[in-house]
C-alpha cells in the first residue's frame, strides 16, 4: 500500500503509475536495483525527477520543443479560453432589463437562454471525435470561427428567438475550449509541470468568467447588451490569426515505450535496455548483460523507435489548418466513445466532484442580477456586474492552487519511494471541502438575513476559490489516468453542462420560493457528499485502473 492508496496484483504495470523520483543520493540514480541515469531528467531543482512521459529523439515530438514555444501556445489558447469563458455569462448583469425589453419572465429569460449550455454539453462528443481524428488544432481554429460568426449574429439580433440562436451557435464553437486545453497541456508538458499550467489555464478561465461581466455591466448600461458580443466578434477575428501562426498541432505518436505512465508493461527497463551502450539489442529468451540484480521484466522483441530520423516541421508545413488525418479510427465510433468513458470509475467520479461543483458555479451567475438588484441591496445593471470582482480577485489568487498541487504531488512521490499515482492529485480536494463549506452555507446565510453586501460577496469569491483546488486534481487525475484518451474522458466530464442547463430553469423560482438560505444549504450538504467520493477514490483508485486497463468490456470501450 502507498500512501494509502491500495496495491493491485494483476498487472506488472497499472497505466498512470510512473517512476517519478530515482535519486538515491546525490549521485546515483536507481531504480529496481540499476542505475537509471540513462533515463531523462528534470534540470535544476527537479534534477531528481524522472520525466513522465520521456520524449523521444525526434524533432517534431512537442515534448521536444523549446519551452517559449510551448508557453506562448498556452499563453494563446488560455487567454482565448478567457474570452471564451467570458461570452457565456456576459450579458447576465443585464437579465433584469432584457427580460423587460422581450417582455419575459427572468426565469424564462435565464432558463431559455441557458439551452447555450446545453449544446455546449452535446458539441463536446463531436469536437472530441474531430480532434482525436484531425488533430487538435483545426477544431480550435474551427470554434474560433463559429464564435465569431456568432458573435456578429448577436451584435445585429432585435428579437429573443434570433439571439438564442446566435447563442446556441456560439455554444457549439465554445465546445473545443471544454474538451481540448487539458489534452493539449497533456501533449506537450511532462507530469511534474502540469499542475502549473492546467492553474494558469485555469486562472484565464475564471478571470473571463468573473472579470467579463465586471466589464459588461458598464457596457450594457451604457451601449446596450448587444455590444458585448461586438466587442467578442473583434477578439475572436484576431485569435483565429494568433492559432494559426503560432499554435501548431500538438498530436504526436511516439513509440509506447516512451510512455512510462500508460500501458499494463513497465516500459521503464526497455528505455534502459536500449539506452546500454555495452548491451546488444535484446533476444528473447536472453538474460541481460548487466551484472546488475534487477527484477524480471519483459523484454521487447522489436527495438525502440526513436523517432531521430524525422526531419522536423518547416514553418509553412506548421501553418496548415489541417495536418492530416491523426487517427484510422471510425468517426462516428470515436464520437459516441464518450458515453462509454462514463463507466470508468475515474471519470465517473470526476463527472460527479467536478461537474456537479462547477455546476453550481454556472447557476450562481445566472441569479447574481436577482439576488442584488431586489431588496435590500438594489443594486444597478454595472453594480450587478461588480459583484463579479470577488470572484475575479478570487481566480487570481488561485493561481497558487497549480504549483501547490505539483508540490504535494512530488512530496507525495518522494514519501511513496519515488512512485507516482495519479490519486496524489486529489489530496488537496480536503481544502475544496472546507472553503466550500463555509462559503455554500455563508452565502446562503449573509442573503437570507439581509447582511451587508460586502459578506456575500466575499463568500461568492471564497466558493470560486475552493473550487480552483478541485479543478487542478480533477484535471489533472483525469489526464495522467487516461492520458492517451484524454479529450473523451473530458468530453464525458462536460455532460455536467446538461446538469447546468437544468439547474438554470428552475433555480430562479427554487429561490424565490425556498429562500437562500435553504437552497444554499442543500447545495452545501450536496457539496459536502461529494466531496467526500475523495476517500474511496483515493484508496482503491489503483485497483480501478487495473480493471479498467485489462477487462476486455472496458478495453471495447477504448476502442483497443
Amino acid at each position: 500500500m502507498g500512501l494509502g492508496v491500495l496495491d493491485d496484483h494483476h498487472l506488472q504495470h497499472v497505466p498512470g503509475t510512473a517512476l517519478l523520483m530515482d535519486v538515491i543520493n546525490a549521485q546515483q540514480h536507481q531504480y529496481n536495483g540499476r542505475d537509471t541515469s540513462a533515463l531523462k531528467h528534470g534540470t535544476g531543482r527537479n534534477a531528481d525527477i524522472v520525466l513522465v512521459p520521456q520524449p523521444s529523439e525526434s524533432p517534431r515530438d512537442p515534448l521536444n520543443w523549446p519551452q517559449w514555444k510551448k508557453e506562448l501556445l498556452l499563453l494563446i489558447i488560455s487567454v482565448d479560453t478567457a474570452v471564451v469563458g467570458a461570452w457565456g455569462p456576459m450579458i447576465s448583469p443585464g437579465f433584469a432589463e432584457m427580460a423587460k425589453q422581450f417582455n419575459m419572465s427572468y426565469n424564462s429569460l435565464n432558463g431559455g437562454l441557458g439551452w447555450a449550455i446545453f449544446a455546449i454539453g452535446i458539441s463536446c462528443f463531436v469536437t472530441n471525435g474531430l480532434s482525436v481524428k484531425y488533430g487538435r488544432r483545426p477544431v480550435m481554429i474551427l470554434g474560433n470561427l463559429m464564435l465569431f460568426i456568432s458573435s456578429v449574429w448577436a451584435y445585429h439580433a432585435k428579437t429573443y428567438e434570433s439571439l438564442l440562436a446566435s447563442r446556441i451557435f456560439g455554444a457549439i464553437g465554445m465546445s473545443p475550449f471544454e474538451v481540448l486545453t487539458t489534452a493539449v497541456i497533456g501533449d506537450i508538458y511532462f507530469v511534474h509541470e502540469r499542475g502549473l499550467r492546467l492553474a494558469f489555464w485555469g486562472l484565464c478561465l475564471s478571470v473571463g468568467v468573473g472579470g467579463g461581466s465586471c466589464i459588461s455591466g458598464y457596457i450594457i448600461e451604457n451601449l446596450g447588451w448587444n455590444w458585448t458580443y461586438g466587442i467578442c466578434a473583434i477578439f475572436y477575428g484576431v485569435f483565429i490569426l494568433l492559432i494559426l501562426f503560432f499554435v501548431p498541432e500538438t498530436v504526436y505518436k511516439r513509440d509506447a515505450a516512451y510512455n512510462l505512465d500508460l500501458g499494463t508493461t513497465d516500459h521503464t527497463e526497455d528505455i534502459l535496455d536500449a539506452n546500454a551502450k555495452a548491451t546488444p539489442a535484446a533476444v528473447v529468451g536472453e538474460e541481460p548483460k548487466d551484472e546488475t540484480t534487477h527484477t524480471e521484466h519483459s523484454v521487447r522483441v522489436e527495438p525502440i523507435y526513436t523517432g531521430a530520423d524525422e526531419r522536423p516541421y518547416s514553418f509553412w508545413e506548421e501553418l496548415k489548418p489541417v495536418r492530416g488525418v491523426e487517427s484510422d479510427e471510425n468517426l462516428l465510433e470515436i464520437i459516441v466513445r464518450p458515453f462509454g468513458m462514463l463507466l470508468f470509475p475515474q471519470v465517473f467520479y470526476g463527472f460527479i466532484t467536478y461537474g456537479l461543483s462547477t455546476s453550481w458555479l454556472v447557476v450562481m451567475g445566472g441569479v447574481m442580477a436577482q439576488l442584488f438588484t431586489a431588496p435590500p441591496y438594489h443594486f444597478s445593471v454595472s453594480a450587478v456586474g461588480l459583484v463579479s470582482i470577488s470572484p475575479l480577485v478570487a481566480a487570481l489568487l488561485s493561481i497558487v492552487a497549480g504549483p501547490a498541487n505539483d508540490c504535494a504531488v512530488k512530496k507525495l512521490a518522494r514519501w511513496n519511494k519515488g512512485i507516482y499515482e495519479p490519486e496524489f492529485r486529489l489530496s488537496l480536494n480536503v481544502l475544496t471541502l472546507v472553503l466550500g463549506v463555509v462559503g455554500f452555507f455563508g452565502f446562503g446565510a449573509t442573503l437570507q438575513n439581509g447582511a451587508a453586501w460586502a459578506g456575500p460577496v466575499f463568500l461568492y469569491g471564497l466558493i470560486y476559490f475552493s473550487m480552483a483546488f478541485l479543478n487542478i486534481g480533477i484535471y489533472g487525475y483525469i489526464t495522467e489516468c487516461h492520458r492517451s484518451k484524454a479529450p473523451e474522458a473530458f468530453a464525458a466530464l462536460n455532460l455536467r453542462n446538461i446538469y447546468s442547463f437544468g439547474m438554470n430553469y428552475f433555480i430562479s423560482d427554487w429561490i424565490s420560493s425556498m429562500g437562500t438560505l435553504q437552497v444554499f444549504s442543500i447545495i452545501g450538504g450536496v457539496h459536502i457528499f461529494i466531496m467526500l467520493l475523495t476517500i474511496p477514490m483515493w484508496i482503491f483508485g489503483k485497483r480501478c485502473r487495473s480493471v479498467t486497463a485489462r477487462l476486455p468490456f472496458f478495453k471495447r470501450l477504448q476502442g483497443q
